[in-house]
């Protein structure tokens, strides 16, 4: 009896060891899991900030270069102006000129 009750008290002892062999094993694979899901999801948001940041980027230029094109166009009419009036004065000028030449 005494024996077999030794026996009885090392295999619920072999038991509770490969329950906890099993209990750390499974522990270990649910940890790499959450690493494994971890790295994923760092990824998928590096990839989504980069996403963001070139879309937004694109979006400055495509503002920049519209701001840009009526600069241009308000310079363009500007210098049109500029000139139209320049012409308008060029025969009083050249009037102006000859005649301080002659007083001369």
């Amino acid at each position: 009896m005494y024996l077999e009750t030794v026996k009885q008290i090392a295999e619920v002892e072999n038991e509770l060891e490969q329950a906890k062999a099993a209990a750390r094993a499974q522990v270990q694979q649910q940890l790499a899991e959450a690493e494994r899901a971890g790295r994923e999801l760092v990824q998928r948001a590096q990839a989504e900030s980069r996403a963001a940041r070139a879309e937004t980027l694109r979006q400055a230029a495509a503002q920049a270069e519209d701001r840009k094109a009526e600069a241009m166009a308000q310079a363009a009419q500007d210098c049109d102006a500029l000139r139209q009036a320049a012409a308008a004065r060029l025969e009083q000028a050249a009037d102006e000129i000859v005649r301080r030449v002659v007083d001369r």
